[in-house]
């Protein structure tokens, strides 16, 4: 069992000589910091434009030298580089845990792909919809036809993305598909996620994108493949997140947060609600886990 509590609240209560503390702390073995944050990026760190505040960054850098902070996102190794530089992160789960490695230095911890077959099916379904798709590759963004909606995606996150005349030059196997629109009320989405949830991970991090993954991964199950290879565990491990994919790794972590902008799902699982992501809330919510101890009973 883990119990939450301000740093320096135990030791001021033994100080001032009171008895009459609750047997939930008097059982207590250990009383430890945060060693790990792993957080999502966008609308979570960044802003809905995708900016990142300045008090984010110092936050960040103030929290990181106690603990490791790990970004955990939908988007590409090449689609944080930039992230991790400015913030000073190391390590970093992407594909929503399809990936998970060092982006600065290039070298990968653990991957895995879609299925060539099923991607391809994927992508041809899309075309029937007329839904615009991305196909990403481990060295660039692909796609069958190069719309304006497909270019702003791949600008976002400053990737390239070059287009291919038939399904068959698609190349490889890859990490992701991802799929936008620009009515929240096209059905399109429904449409796809009713032919593939049973085949790969289907998630909507935001009503414009649907992404699909391999089944096999999460973003909960790499963070914890991630802990364990970096030896911390679990019950000193928080996560911060603010949308569908992002369940699984707050459901994961001993010490769920997120920001005001966050799902429903979200809110309820979480220790602390920081504000809005476009108000810098994570700055808020980083400086709050900064004074938390885990204490395990």
């Amino acid at each position: 069992m883990w119990l939450f509590a301000e740093r320096g609240l135990i030791a001021k209560l033994m100080a001032a000589g009171r008895q009459s503390i609750p047997r939930a702390i008097q059982i207590l073995r250990t009383s430890n910091l945060i060693r790990a944050l792993f957080t999502d990026v966008d609308r979570t760190i960044l802003t809905s434009d995708y900016r990142l505040p300045d008090a984010v960054v110092q936050k960040s850098k103030a929290l990181g030298k106690q603990a490791n902070i790990i970004l955990a996102t939908a988007r590409s190794p090449g689609g944080v580089r930039a992230l991790c530089e400015t913030m000073g992160v190391e390590y970093a789960i992407c594909f929503n845990g399809g990936w998970i490695g060092r982006p600065l230095e290039r070298t990968t911890i653990f991957e895995t792909t879609l299925d060539r077959d099923l991607a391809l099916s994927i992508m041809k379904k899309t075309q029937e919809a007329a839904v615009a798709s991305l196909w990403f590759s481990p060295d660039a963004i692909f796609t069958l036809n190069l719309t304006d909606v497909v270019a702003r995606e791949a600008q976002i996150t400053n990737e390239d993305v070059r287009a291919v005349r038939n399904l068959e030059d698609l190349p490889g196997n890859p990490y992701k598909i991802m799929c936008s629109r620009t009515n929240a009320d096209d059905t399109a989405f429904d449409y796809l996620r009713s032919c593939f949830s049973s085949k790969c991970a289907v998630t909507g991090p935001h009503w414009r994108l649907l992404e699909l993954t391999p089944g096999s991964v999460s973003k909960g199950d790499a963070a914890s493949r991630l802990a364990q290879e970096l030896g911390i565990p679990r019950s000193l491990c928080a996560a911060a997140g603010d949308a569908e994919n992002d369940i699984s790794l707050l459901k994961w972590a001993a010490l769920p947060v997120t920001v005001a902008n966050g799902i429903p799902e979200c809110i309820a699982m979480a220790r602390y609600v920081g504000p809005h992501a476009d108000e810098g809330g994570m700055a808020d919510v980083m400086e709050w886990l900064g004074r938390q101890q885990i204490l395990e009973a």
